[in-house]
């Protein structure tokens, strides 16, 4: 059987500048942080973000210079404040911003699961939605009921990145305990998946519990063997998120010098024109 794994410092090849990458994790918890961290290393351009809940990991992207798009449900750092580059490219323009509530984004990547044009909600009715982006989403009827829906255009991300506690090379993957957020909608709308775990172990533990399976081998493309791979978030229960570097990160952020030398140190050089 193919064996999937990838070196961590080779990831950011799997990702061409200009594409449609969907990050996992649900703001301060198992984003995958050491992949985004390749990326700004790799100095990756223009993509196109996907992201229900972001927070750290988009604001490294944004950062680094490496998005031209974001397509979103939020982007927070929760008790730690506003994701400072996140809030910076939103007021300059300097990002195009599409955002979503939750739910509606969840339809759109339904949609492209399922192979048809468009996913209905009753959610967004009578909200901005339609008029901010009428390409993505428009209100439709049901000749039948006469009722009235939210259609959601179908959003098939070209890669999708998601972090995990174990898999093995076959590509088999599992969250412990079995807690996905988006995750899993993420990975069946993609084109590619990546999986970055905490550790690879043997093919055979899943065979043992199949029932633990997060992914199938089957639904994943790549896997990157990255211990800490979430942090600074957090990978729960193994280690939590870490606060002291939110504080740290946002002080430093006060100030564009000295946001540049804490970039350069924990995430990768950070080119003049995207600091």
């Amino acid at each position: 059987m193919e064996r999937k794994l990838v070196a961590l410092e080779d990831v950011a090849a799997l990702v061409p500048d200009g594409s449609t990458v969907a990050l996992g994790g649900l703001s301060l918890n198992c984003a995958p942080m050491a992949f985004c961290r390749e990326l700004v290393r790799a100095g990756t351009r223009d993509l196109e973000l996907v992201c229900p809940v972001g927070g750290m990991n988009v604001d490294w992207l944004l950062a680094g210079g490496c998005v031209r798009k974001l397509v979103m449900g939020l982007v927070s750092f929760e008790g730690f404040g506003l994701a400072p580059s996140f809030r910076r490219a939103a007021q300059q323009g300097t990002v195009e911003i599409e955002e979503w509530s939750e739910h509606t984004l969840i339809c759109a990547l339904q949609a492209a699961t399922a192979g048809v044009p468009f996913m209905p909600t009753r959610a967004g009715l009578g909200t901005d939605m339609p008029a901010l982006h009428p390409d993505r989403t428009w209100e439709a009827v049901d000749e039948r009921s006469g009722r009235h829906y939210l259609a959601c255009a179908a959003l098939a991300p070209d890669v999708a990145v998601v972090h995990v506690h174990e898999a093995d090379v076959l590509g088999n993957a599992r969250v412990n305990p079995k807690l996905v957020w988006f995750d899993n909608e993420l990975v069946k709308a993609a084109r590619t998946v990546i999986v970055t775990a905490e550790r690879i172990v043997e093919t055979d533990s899943f065979r043992a519990a199949p029932e633990r399976t997060s992914y199938p081998g089957f639904a994943v493309d790549h896997v990157v063997e990255a211990s800490r791979g979430a942090w600074p978030t957090a990978c729960w229960p193994e280690y939590a998120y870490d606060g002291g570097f939110y504080g740290d990160y946002q002080r430093a952020a006060r100030d564009p010098e000295a946001f540049a030398a804490f970039l350069a140190e924990h995430v990768g050089p950070i080119p003049e024109t995207a600091a």
